[in-house]
């Protein structure tokens, strides 16, 4: 006897399920609504087209207005009409075309869009149909736009305030210096390596020389001052000024800075006596010059680091690594080791200048 089981029909196999089929209504609407595209496509022979919602969209139209060549170049920017007027008449000798410009919404607004569009050649080898792709970049032109209003207000104030602008290769070489050249009448070739400073004066070249090496090695700002000795024969005082431009993992890309006139100035005097003891004993001792010991044990004393006394006073780290390098040949400015002295004086040090002592610090 059949079992119960035995008597049940057999199992219909289930069909295999099929993905769902979308169309290509639905992979066009989702490309159009992405990226801000329309499409159109047309038989060159008749004046009428077929657009899709997203150059409906993009030109600012009801999608229930025929669409026609004519009126799509008609909305063309006066501007640019000319230029860009032929546009169906190239695509009907069998050319294709890409082209940028602007147009004229119905509401007065004005859109940037980049065209696309090819021929398609009949049996007879005759364009019979047309189809193109329209992108709305008028973001693009805005940024753009913006980018070069931000180069142009930079370019007038460096035309304004600096006499040289100048940009350097990554290890220092120079690089673009046309106004050096103009100021200075040295060729590219007698500029290249250390040859720019040829144009300097000899008595500046070794603090020159310094403050640029040790803004290379330690990727700092460059800030200096210095004689040059222009085209015309006269030595002029510039004060010179960069800094790194650099690249997402930190190496430098290039430098960039400026030279500024310093008119009417002897920015560097005589040189400051080599020892504090050179300085008259009348000196009162707010003013006495201090010493590289004394610089070096007073920023240790108040913690602080070369990068913050530098910021601390307002100058660079190279001129803080030469005040208290004591075998330094470059010597600095008077009123430069007078600032780096109130900033420490700020931080809490005093300075101590007892007769027949060697000068020392104290906490305040």
């Amino acid at each position: 006897m059949p079992t119960r089981a035995l008597m049940q029909p057999p199992a219909t196999p289930h069909p295999a399920v099929a993905p769902h089929a979308f169309s290509s209504r639905n992979f066009l609407k989702l490309i159009e609504d992405t990226g801000k595209v329309g499409f159109w496509s047309s038989d060159l022979r008749s004046e009428r087209l077929t657009a899709s919602p997203g150059l409906y969209r993009i030109l600012g139209i009801d999608p229930a207005t025929e669409m026609t060549f004519g009126f799509g170049l008609d909305m063309i920017h006066p501007d640019d009409q000319a230029a860009h007027r032929d546009q169906i008449a190239v695509l009907r000798s069998g050319q294709a075309i890409s082209r940028e410009f602007r147009i004229v919404r119905p509401d007065r607004t004005q859109r940037w869009i980049l065209h696309h569009a090819e021929a398609i050649l009949g049996p007879d080898g005759v364009p019979c149909q047309g189809m193109g792709v329209v992108f709305d970049v008028t973001a693009q032109h805005d940024a753009m736009r913006a980018l070069l209003q931000r180069h142009d207000r930079l370019t007038a104030l460096i035309a304004a305030t600096a006499s040289v602008f100048w940009v350097n290769k990554a290890n220092g070489e120079p690089s673009e210096m046309p106004q050096w050249m103009a100021l200075t009448g040295q060729s590219h070739a007698e500029m290249q390596g250390l040859g720019w400073l040829d144009a300097v004066h000899p008595e500046d070249r070794p603090r020159t020389l310094a403050a640029w090496t040790t803004a290379i090695e330690h990727t700092a700002p460059y800030n200096t001052d210095y004689r040059v000795l222009c085209a015309d024969g006269i030595y002029r005082w510039f004060n010179a000024r960069g800094a790194p431009v650099l690249n997402r993992d930190g190496s430098v890309r290039e430098w960039v800075g400026v030279c500024l006139n310093v008119p009417g100035r002897t920015r560097y005097g005589a040189p400051p006596p080599e020892t504090p003891a050179a300085v008259p004993s009348a000196a009162p001792a707010a003013d006495a010059l201090v010493t590289p010991a004394q610089i070096r044990a007073a920023r240790g004393m108040a913690g602080l680091s070369k990068e913050d006394l530098a910021k601390l006073a307002e100058v660079s780290i190279s001129t803080v690594n030469r005040l208290e390098d004591s075998g330094s040949a470059v010597r600095p400015r008077p009123d430069t080791v007078l600032a780096v002295r109130r900033a420490l004086e700020k931080a809490g040090i005093v300075f101590t200048f007892e007769p027949g002592v060697k000068p020392g610090i104290r906490e305040a």
